[in-house]
């Protein structure tokens, strides 16, 4: 095999695999799972001061309107967040970019929740951005009474 018949095919393999790489580097900042802890953090550290206006502009523009009426019935329903601690943590990479996805224990006066709060941060862009909170109610604590499996309150 000559050295130019082996150049040949090698040429447009690396040209296609260096396009691919810039493609997806972009501009996606080197600590991305560190600051997308940091906003999940402040999310929910504003959440328990009240401050929902400046948690609503932590979601995707486009849908801070729907996120703040969210909110605000939330914090009707079940009453002010009191407590929230972290449980897991997943990063899951996708043509388009990342998702952040957060397992968070919460309290909401009497009624403990497990929540789900989903950060995006698109390949086009460098700012991580919420796409999504889930509450699960996990029970309520009612006047020293834990709910048993057939209790609808579990």
């Amino acid at each position: 095999m000559s050295h130019r018949a082996f150049k040949s095919p090698l040429l447009p393999l690396l040209l296609l695999l260096a396009a691919l790489t810039g493609c997806t580097t972009g501009s996606i900042p080197v600590d991305d799972e560190g600051e997308a802890k940091r906003i999940a953090e402040n999310y929910y550290t504003l959440l328990k001061n009240g401050e929902f206006d400046k948690a609503v502009e932590l979601f995707e523009p486009n849908q801070q309107g729907h996120w703040a009426m969210f909110l605000k019935d939330q914090a009707k329903k079940f009453g002010p967040l009191t407590r929230f601690s972290f449980k897991n943590n997943t990063v899951n990479t996708v043509f388009s970019g990342k998702f952040y996805i957060y397992q968070v224990s919460t309290r909401y006066g009497d009624q403990l929740a497990d929540e789900i709060l989903t950060l995006f941060l698109h390949v086009d862009d460098s700012k991580i951005q919420i796409a999504s909170h889930k509450i699960n109610l996990a029970r309520v604590r009612a006047q020293g009474k834990t709910p048993t499996p057939s209790d609808p309150a579990n």
